[in-house]
This record gives structure tokens, sequence and C-alpha cells, in this order.
């Protein structure tokens, strides 16, 4: 009755298209397959819906139910629902026994899990209206008033002045950030430093750090907030311990209710490594997340694909939907090739390195980080000299250079002279 409905329903209004919008194929008619394809094809041969006298006469199954009067979405939500169900039981009447008795436990788990995570995008109601900008001026006018009344939960300040200024108030919530540099030149440490700045500023982080483990990540946070020599806290052997033990009593559980979470997340809390699936979980969990830092796109788990390159492009283009949906910004560091470190390898006249950053053409493994990240930043240091450049972004600042002073064992990462820079 509900297939009758559905296509009674467009054949009468002319609206066949409907269907396609609403994720709607043959699949989803089990008794009326037939049908469905020969009103599809009529269609595009045609420009128009058949008349339903035509489709009656042709299959004596079709039973045309004219005026029908409910949605297509509420029609194309109920066949949809349906043809879940009906996937799902033949999932576990033909597929799960063979592979409950084929496959351990725990690989038959992961197989369950995929097979219905598979049933659930192919049924999934993914089509979206969209906005009409030529009728929603009321709407718009709600977004601007809510931009003056929430600025400081949409921005998220960068702990370099000229920096957030550049990017018109700092990081914006649901935008991909990319930050590229060489290989061990800081970038870590930098990311760090973000990460601590949205959390002083009251944004709560989701912190991943796949080479670290926990403890070096903390310790690495102590050491850019309070200032402690890195390499004699990671031995226990600061000159300073007692002030270091005092800095320690202001981190408690009443803090953190006050001031928000900074979770920080390793391999030793990733056994199956750093997955989408694994983020999105914890963004359910810890739904105050305002800002997530991954320190590694290459670390991460891509999944399957024609090859590495597919399957960054489409991790890339997953954590983009990710940080929208979610509503956090998202930082993602990326490591930048040695084949272009080669170019840059420049001293001036007195035998230092030239002190400069990535291009936003020297990406390694994929552009699509390039392509779906709203920022991107990147950075070089060498000798105490930092350069922060900005590669891409919103505003018309793209080639700026902000100058820092690093010392990254002591925590010490500032802005050399922001009155240059602006």
């Amino acid at each position: 009755m509900l297939e009758s409905q559905l296509l009674s329903k467009a054949i009468d209004e002319n609206s066949f298209h409907q269907l396609f919008q609403y994720n709607i194929d043959g699949y989803d008619f089990p008794t009326l397959g037939n049908v469905y394809q020969f009103i599809c094809d009529y269609v595009k041969d045609h420009g128009q819906s058949p008349d339903s006298r035509t489709v009656a006469a042709e299959f004596e199954e079709f039973d045309y139910m004219p005026g029908v009067v409910d949605t297509f979405k509420f029609l194309c939500t109920r066949l949809k629902a349906q043809t879940a169900k009906r996937q799902a039981f033949e999932l576990l009447q033909n597929q799960a026994g063979k592979k409950f008795s084929e496959l351990p436990g725990d690989k038959f788990i992961a197989w369950l899990k995929e097979e219905t995570a598979r049933i659930e995008s192919v049924t999934a109601m993914t089509f979206s209206l969209g906005t009409n900008y030529a009728a929603n001026g009321s709407e718009r006018r709600e977004w601007y008033e809510d931009a003056k009344t929430a600025q400081e939960s949409v921005y998220i300040p960068t702990p370099y002045p000229s920096l957030t200024e550049a990017l018109a108030g700092g990081f914006e919530t649901s935008d991909f950030i990319l930050l590229m540099a060489f290989t061990n030149r800081g970038k870590s440490w930098i990311a760090s430093h973000i990460g601590l700045t949205a959390w002083e500023n009251r944004f709560s982080v989701l912190h991943y750090s796949p080479e670290l483990s926990k403890k070096q990540q903390a310790l690495r946070l102590d050491t850019l907030m309070g200032k402690f020599d890195n390499v004699r806290l990671r031995r226990g052997i600061l000159d300073n311990e007692q002030s270091y033990f005092g800095y320690l009593n202001g981190f408690t559980p009443e803090v953190a209710e006050a001031q928000g979470a900074y979770i920080i997340k390793t391999m030793e809390d990733l056994p199956g490594g750093l997955t989408l699936e694994a983020i999105e979980a914890d963004l359910q969990t810890y739904p105050d997340t305002k800002m997530v830092v991954i320190d590694g796109f290459n670390l991460m788990i891509h999944g399957k694909g024609k090859g590495m390159r597919d399957a960054m492009t489409a991790t890339s283009r997953r954590l983009r939907q990710l940080f929208g949906r979610y509503n956090v910004a998202g930082l993602v560091v990326h490591q930048t090739p040695g084949a272009a470190e080669k170019e840059v390898l420049k001293q001036d006249d007195d035998g230092n390195r030239i002190v400069k950053p990535p291009k936003l053409t020297d990406y390694s493994e994929t552009i699509a980080v390039i392509q779906d990240a709203a920022t991107v930043l990147t950075f070089d240091a060498a000798d105490g000299i930092g350069k922060i450049s900005i590669e891409k972004c919103r505003e018309p600042n793209v080639g700026k250079v902000v100058e820092l002073s690093v010392n990254f064992n002591l925590g010490h990462i500032r802005e050399t002279d922001v009155t240059d820079l602006f």
C-alpha cells in the first residue's frame, strides 16, 4: 500500500523528482520495483510522469490511489524505514549466523558494526532542501543578532594577538584549520599552545596526540602554562618543584567544572587507532567541546580506499563535515614533505638558517586538506626564531607573517614585536 501511495502521488503531482531528493531508488520498492523503473524511464524520456491509466494498464499489480494527501517527506521516511528493517532482517537471517561461526569475537563485532553502518548510510534521508536566500531575510536577521550577543562563543582567540587580529577574531567554530610545518620544527608545540589558549579562554578542548604519551602531552601543557623546564620536568629534577606542586593544586574537578574540560587522548586511549568514528564518539561524550586538536593527520586510520591518497581525501572531507556538524573549531596538524624542505634550506650571510614557513603548495599526500580547510597556517622555526604564515583565510590577510620568539623547552612562545605587523 505504501509503495502504491508514493508512486500514485508522484504521478498525480508530476513530481517524480521528489523521490530522488529523498534518496529513494528501486531497492525501496520490493513489490513494485518494475513499476518504479517504468515511471523513472518514462520521466527521463518524456520529461514528465506518465498518465496513471497508462501505468495501471501496464502493471496489474499497481493499485493506483488518487488524491494522496500525505507529504512526500512522510511517505519517503516510512518507505526508508521499511527498507532499513528489511535489510536488517536479511543481514541477521542470511549472513550473521555464518559470520558468527567464521570470525573471532572482535572481528565479528567489527563486521556487524560495518554492516549496520552501511545499512544506516544507504537508508538515510540525506536530502536537504537548502536555504532559500530570496525568502530567509528574517533568519539572516536572527544570525546577525546572535552574532552580536554571542561573539565570544563563536571565535576562539589564538595565542598571538596579531594572528587573532588577522583572522578577524580568531578561529571560528565549525571551521577546519590546517597547520603545516616541516618535521621537528615545533608544530606540536604550536598546536598545544593554541589548544591551551582556547582552554584558558573557557573553551573546552579535545586534544588528540598520537605521537606522544599522555604524560608527555600533559607535561608540555604544564611547560607552556607554568613555564617549567620541560626536560627537567620529565625527569623529575625541577629546581623549583615546590612551585610546580603549588601550580598543580590549581587543577581540580571544581576548577574543571568552572573552566571547562581539556581532554587529552593518546594511543593509550585509542587501541583501534585514531579514527573518525572515535572522534565522533568523543564529541558525543563531551558535547561542550569547542576545539578539537588532531596532532598528526598522517597518523589517523584512513580506512579503505583505492589508495592512501584517496583514503586521506575521504578522511579530510569527513573531518570538515564533522567539525561543522558538531560546531567545533578543528585544528589539524600535518607534516610538510621533506622534498619541499630541501628547497628552502638557505642561510644568511652569517651562516644562520633562514626561517621560512612552507607555502600552500607544499602539501603532503593529498591536496584535499588544503581545499577543505578554511584557514591554513604554516610554521617554521630555527635558532629561537619562529614564523607563522597565513596561507589561506577568509580575511584579506593571506601572506601575512607573524614573527615569534621561541624557546619550546621553557614554554616561551611569543610575538617578537606585535606593533610592526599591522
